[in-house]
């Protein structure tokens, strides 16, 4: 792989602190997950990074339709208030990323070593901040059709108040 003329800075969200330069890892277990070989992911959109600030041991599913990036998070925003243990958004220089996978996805085959890095004392805030969608979702036929109808949402989130819209965002 050729690296990238990519000037520009890009975007990694974690709900980690790492410390030193992000390293290349090789994620398996999701089943529409299709690299084969271990790298830095980053995207030049704020708001796709951060959805990926949102803790994994918490059912949720994130998405991006319509140049919207949201996340639906099962449960109430109060019941994951307590559990909110912030996030980390990670700017990253583009050198050495290549535009590859899905339309917003970059990635590096080399360690990175972020130019600067944003905490969230609050994940849900840092997500709303960075321009993504958030909905907290109980009802349990409502989620599963969430997470059935992947490529299809828009439909259904037209149908619900965002965390965003509830806060007068």
């Amino acid at each position: 792989m050729t690296p990238s003329t990519f000037g520009k800075e890009l975007y990694h969200g974690s709900p980690i602190r790492i410390e030193g330069s992000l390293k290349p890892i090789l994620r398996s277990g999701a089943p529409d997950y299709i690299h084969t070989q271990p790298a830095v992911f980053a995207t030049e959109r704020k708001d796709i990074a951060a959805v990926f600030m949102f803790p994994t041991d918490t059912l949720a599913s994130i998405g991006f339709e319509n140049d919207i990036a949201y996340i639906c998070i099962w449960g109430t925003s109060k019941e994951f208030a307590p559990n909110d243990k912030g996030g980390f958004l990670y700017i990253l220089p583009g050198e050495n990323f290549q535009k590859i996978g899905k339309e917003y996805e970059w990635l590096s085959l080399e360690a990175v070593s972020p130019m600067d890095t944003m905490k969230f004392p609050s994940v849900i805030d840092g997500m709303i901040e960075c321009g993504a969608h958030v909905y907290f979702i109980d009802d349990e036929k409502l989620f599963d059709r969430i997470v059935a109808e992947k490529d299809n949402r828009t439909p259904i989130l037209a149908t619900l108040i965002s965390e965003n819209k509830k806060r007068g965002l």
